[in-house]
């Protein structure tokens, strides 16, 4: 196997001696009398970006959930919570009915299996995939079940609020979607989010679980279906960080921050 980089997450750090040199960066601002206003068009070409990134902080997580129950939107909390524990592509996840989690005598279930709807379009072989149902789940879908009468075992979990009231019909991507980037606004989360914002974060924060154990890289990118490893890390983020990390540690030259000097000596170490 090759080279794991060991990531350390910039919020792992507290209470560690590391320099945060983006905020120094952010807090040198030039006299004016340095440089005049621009007089020309100064922009370039650059092509778009349409990535999406994880939720890294934990506090970030809180928010929005807290968020959502404050304003009783116990649906969407659901939404939030199920599709950050369980990993799966938004269009599996809006799938999911009441049945998938709780069996008939109304005890959650501890797995399920489901038949991801990209593995049966694009595999010969047929192969379930198992989601592991946690509190966290639990308590989301618990929640919901007390503040809103008359679900069925047999009910969408995600359903469109158009047709709440005699119909069952899931929410669509676009929704989704359009959910999501609202709660970002609403939050100034200052973040790109899309319906992979869900997926993405359950697996930088698996990874983030583990240690960065190159173990539970291996088990993503069997979970994700990604052909290669770097594939995982890009997806979730820390290949990105990590190119970040090692220009901005380097300062070569600088008489007062070098990766020497700040001591990141290390950070990045292959196992």
């Amino acid at each position: 196997m090759s080279n794991i980089i060991n990531f350390k997450d910039a919020s792992s750090r507290a209470g560690d001696s590391y320099l945060d040199i983006s905020k120094l960066k952010q807090n040198t601002k030039l006299r004016t009398s340095l440089i005049a206003p621009a007089v020309e068009d100064t922009s370039y070409e650059v092509a778009a970006e349409h990535t999406s990134e994880p939720i890294k902080s934990m506090d970030d997580i809180m928010a929005v959930s807290d968020y959502l129950i404050r304003n009783h939107r116990y649906r969407d909390n659901m939404l939030f919570i199920v599709g950050i524990n369980f990993g799966l592509r938004v269009s599996d996840l809006v799938k999911l009915r009441f049945s998938h989690l709780i069996n008939d005598n109304l005890t959650f279930k501890d797995r399920f299996a489901i038949l991801e709807q990209k593995t049966k379009n694009t595999r010969k072989v047929q192969k379930n995939r198992y989601v592991t149902i946690n509190m966290a789940v639990i308590e989301a879908v618990t929640l919901y079940l007390e503040n809103t009468p008359g679900v069925k075992l047999s009910d969408y979990m995600f359903r469109s609020q158009s047709n709440r009231s005699n119909g069952n019909s899931p929410l669509s991507r676009m929704s989704v979607d359009r959910i999501l980037k609202g709660i970002a606004d609403d939050l100034s989360l200052n973040m790109k989010v899309s319906t992979h914002t869900l997926r993405k974060t359950f697996a930088y924060h698996q990874m983030t679980m583990s240690g960065n154990d190159p173990r539970k890289l291996l088990l993503l990118q069997k979970i994700l279906g990604h052909s290669s490893m770097s594939q995982t890390l890009d997806y979730i983020g820390i290949t990105r960080d990590e190119i970040d990390e090692a220009y901005r540690n380097l300062n070569l030259g600088s008489r007062d921050h070098n990766y020497l000097i700040d001591g990141v000596i290390g950070e990045f170490e292959a196992s």
